[in-house]
This record gives C-alpha cells, structure tokens and sequence, in this order.
C-alpha cells in the first residue's frame, strides 16, 4: 500500500525534527514519528458541530499534522549551557474528540476542573513526565479557540495569548523547551516564584538563536523584555 504523502505545513515540521536530530549542541533523548493518519481529516471539525455544537473556523484547517504523533525530547550537551525541552503534537481533528484531561480535587479548585472540562490535549510531554500540558479549550460559539497551559509544577492553569496556528509556529522555534509557554501567558515572572521560569526563558533565548540561527528569535526577545518590565 502506498503511503500517504505529507502536506508541506507537515515536511515543516518534519524539519523540526531534523534540525534537532542534526545539531551537534543537542542530544535527542526520545524521538516519535508515527505515520500519517488518514482519519484526521477536515470532515471531523463538522461532527464536531454536529454532535457539540462547536464549529472551529476555517483557518484551523490548514495548520494540523495527521500524524498520529510527532515529537521530540532532547538536552544540550557541554559545552553549551543546560537546556532541555519536549513536545508531542497529536492531530487537531482527532484531539478535539478525545475526553478532557483529569484534574484532582486534591489539587485544583472547582472552578479550575470545570474549566477545564472544555480542554483538549494537543501537546505534552510524555517522555519526561513533567504532567504539564496544553490545550484548546472548546467552548459553543468560539471558532478560534482559546489555547491554555497546565502548569503541573504550581497547580496552575494560563490562558495563553496566542491562538493555535500561533502556538505551532512558536513551538517550532522553542522546540519545547520546558515553560516555554510563560512567555505568552499572565504568569507573573517578576515574582519569587517564577524566578526560576524568568530564568529559563533568558537562557532560552540565549542559547537557541546560536544553536538554531536560521531562525529569528527577535520577536521571542522583545516578549521577555515586556513580560519583564
């Protein structure tokens, strides 16, 4: 049987992949390429406002992959500072029908579990196991939908300012690095207890441009700065 060809949105991030694997200042630990998965197709989005009422805009449909996973976990290696990050994408049109990610009332308030009862995983990071994630939020009504953050190391849940288009265009250029997303979130990075995250989103942008100049992290440098003031 012949397989199915990637679309050039996928090859994109087919490069991804292949400029992780072919930098010497980084080490992937774990890789995922499945194959394409020709059930994750447009007719998807309409079941979905058949069935829940929620019909996605146009635009979502030209910025998915069909593979049925795709990701990447990798280090830097000396001499190059410590960083290290993951991603694992998943199809929109099948995520948007999986069940919503469980929250513990030990941990996250009522009002943060119902939240999040509209929420569907499009990235995490298995391999390492940081139980962080992060979702599109399906709510009647909303064709773009929100883009949220499960901070599993404070318990906390961000509505990022980005949509989901963006944050696939983002995440190709930070690859995952670990917290990444505090850079589009109202995370407050001046405080104590993000001082840590404040730290690492420097390093981020200090390390990848050298690693990665074929990219342009400008627009990343000029966020933190904001995000800083």
């Amino acid at each position: 049987m012949e397989l199915e060809e990637p679309t050039a949105y996928e090859e994109g991030w087919l490069r991804v992949l292949d400029e992780l694997r072919d930098s010497p200042a980084i080490d992937v630990l774990n890789e995922v390429q499945d194959d394409i998965d020709l059930t994750a197709e447009d007719s998807l989005f309409d079941d979905l406002a058949e069935w829940e009422g929620v019909e996605l805009g146009a635009e979502l449909r030209n910025a998915y992959i069909r593979f049925s996973q795709l990701g990447s976990q990798w280090q830097t290696v000396p001499p190059h500072p410590d960083l290290a990050g993951e991603f694992r994408l998943s199809p929109l049109p099948l995520a948007v029908h999986e069940d919503a990610p469980e929250f513990p009332s030990s941990l996250y308030s009522d009002e943060q579990r119902e939240l999040a009862t509209g929420f569907r995983v499009i990235d995490s990071s298995p391999f390492t196991g940081t139980g962080s994630l992060v979702a599109v939020r399906l709510q009647p009504g909303m064709e773009n939908p929100e883009i949220w953050f499960s901070d599993h190391r404070t318990n906390s849940l961000w509505k990022m300012d980005l949509d989901y288009a963006e944050y696939m265009e983002t995440l190709r250029l930070t690859k995952g690095v670990f917290d990444w997303q505090h850079l589009f979130t109202e995370a407050p990075l001046n405080d104590e207890e993000y001082v840590g995250t404040a730290r690492d989103l420097q390093a981020m942008l200090d390390i990848l441009p050298s690693v990665f100049p074929d990219h342009d992290y400008a627009p990343l440098h000029a966020r933190l700065a904001e995000r800083l003031r």
